[in-house]
């Protein structure tokens, strides 16, 4: 079927297939196939909780994409860094900051090509990335290293040459979340955020990350933010808000592609005008592609009452069709699965990990004749973005230790809560007090939201003052201990980012980072 054939189509037809869904299950046998197949929706978004093992995975997505003729667009978060619902079998990417840290836009696009091209190869269409959010809150709990940087300018190059990469490896890219999250302290996951800038403040530094690359035609599609921006529209939040996806996104910026909201099952709508009327309000306003994530009878209500805004000429029929032609077009792009033919670095993501490594006092490299303790501040942080959709999992915490074990140093990981009391760091330091001959690293992971853990690391510097910091997470720790010698960032605490610094700290490899924030506007 063609876009140009769809006149005759029933609106409950073209409503079910301008909505992407979630669903439980990790394999044929525990998908609900023959649900997804009655409903026939435009897309289906793939999570953690889906994804088990690379045969499984494999053979889940093969099923969903007989679901539907052509096959329904099958999506996943496949950022990087934090937020990766594939850990296995795929490219293994740094977090967008190490990226912009390491300041190689060509990397950065090859490195998409990679991940773009084993995605394709599973048999997924898009990836909702990357993030074109600036890191302007040291507060936010949702954006933080998943943008590359808070320059508007860098990161628009960023953003353009990791969506261009993307599309090159064989699945089209997202730009997220339009017209910018990164001002924001607030997580629509949980709550409504609301941006205060001016027009003119917006124009020139949030969004002009999707102006170029939207410009630049980098990518297939543009995710909507659960955020009111009170200078185009007070009222709504981008999402809902035609002042924005219509008047600002199409007419203004000239974007002709998908326009996909985030997850309406969110808490900035689920909580506000509430899932189904935020889909109708959604498409009303000018999105195309109205994601459902959780709940598949939800998904119902919401096809339901778009099929009866439009009878009842609520919503325009012609706006429906639209919509749905844009879908279509990009579920016909992707009928089989063609990744990618060109020879690719295999080594390069941890070759950008060891880049990213930005030291911002003393010398970053262990002594090589003396044993090392890294005291590690671990826990369950506050994360949605990276949790959302996930499934529990017996994992070992990812170890700067283990990685410097691997290159043969005598290591040992001591772990102390995110927010230790302070029986805790007692206890700690009457350890460390007895260990002597040594080098100590201190792993931080968002101290800057943790005042335990940054009164904690300030104990053990007065007792080992040569101690190594390593900001594992966002720089923004780095302004917390003026009294520290040596302090370096690594912008993730994955694998991949233990790996690029253990390589670093053992000599093998120098430190070329450059902070990809300001840290001084939030001294």
């Amino acid at each position: 079927m063609t876009p140009g054939g769809i006149e005759d189509i029933d609106p409950a037809v073209l409503a079910r297939g301008v909505i992407g869904v979630g669903f439980e299950g990790v394999d044929p046998s525990t998908a609900p196939l023959d649900a997804l197949r009655a409903f026939g929706p435009g897309g289906i978004i793939l999570f953690g909780r889906n994804v088990g093992d690379a045969g499984e995975l494999r053979a889940l997505i093969a099923a969903l994409r007989e679901t539907g003729f052509p096959p329904p667009l099958i999506t996943i978060d496949q950022e990087g860094g934090r937020v990766a619902r594939i850990r296995d079998g795929v490219a293994a990417l740094p977090s967008a900051m190490a990226l912009g840290a390491g300041g190689d836009t060509a990397a950065a696009g090859a490195l998409a090509t990679l991940l773009g091209r084993d995605l394709a190869r599973l048999g997924v269409g898009a990836d909702f990335a990357p993030v074109a959010d600036l890191s302007l809150q040291p507060a936010s709990r949702v954006i933080g290293t998943r943008a590359f940087g808070d320059d508007p300018e860098r990161v628009a190059a960023f953003v353009t040459a990791f969506a261009q990469g993307l599309e090159r490896g064989g699945v089209a890219a997202a730009l997220k979340h339009f017209p910018g999250h990164g001002s924001t302290a607030e997580d629509s996951h949980v709550a409504f955020p609301r941006v205060t800038a001016d027009a003119a403040t917006l124009r020139a530094r949030d969004i002009v990350p999707f102006a170029r690359a939207i410009a630049a035609h980098a990518a297939s599609i543009v995710m909507t933010a659960h955020v009111v921006i009170d200078a185009f529209d007070a009222d709504h939040p981008a999402t809902l808000s035609r002042a924005v996806l219509t008047g600002v996104l199409r007419d203004e910026l000239g974007f002709q592609g998908v326009v996909a909201t985030d997850c309406l099952e969110m808490d900035a709508i689920a909580r506000g005008v509430g899932t189904v009327r935020g889909a109708v309000e959604a498409l009303a306003a000018g999105a195309d592609l109205l994601l459902i994530s959780h709940h598949l009878e939800i998904a119902h209500e919401a096809a339901d009452a778009i099929a009866a805004a439009v009878r009842a000429e609520r919503i325009p029929e012609q706006r429906l069709r639209e919509a749905y032609a844009r879908v279509l077009a990009l579920r016909n792009r992707f009928p089989a699965v063609v990744p990618d033919a060109q020879p690719l670095d295999e080594e390069a993501p941890v070759e950008a990990a060891r880049r990213a490594v930005t030291v911002l006092r003393g010398d970053a490299k262990l002594a090589a004749d003396q044993p090392v303790t890294v005291i590690s501040f671990e826990g369950a942080l506050t994360d949605n973005a990276a949790t959302s959709g996930a499934r529990a999992r017996a994992v070992e915490e990812p170890s700067l230790s283990s990685a410097l074990r691997r290159r043969r140093w005598k290591s040992e990981v001591m772990r102390v809560p995110l927010e230790p009391d302070r029986d805790d760091v007692d206890l700690l330091l009457e350890h460390v007090r007895r260990l002597g001959g040594r080098e100590f690293v201190i792993v931080t992971r968002s101290a800057h939201l943790y005042p335990a853990q940054r009164d904690a690391v300030a104990r053990i510097l007065a007792a080992v003052p040569d101690a190594l910091i390593v900001s594992a997470r966002e720089p923004y720790d780095a302004l917390l201990w003026p009294q520290a010698r040596r302090i370096a960032c690594i912008y993730g605490d994955q694998p991949l980012a233990f790996e690029g610094c253990a390589d670093v700290l053992s000599g093998r490899a120098e430190p070329r980072g450059v902070l990809p924030v300001r840290l001084s506007a939030y001294a």
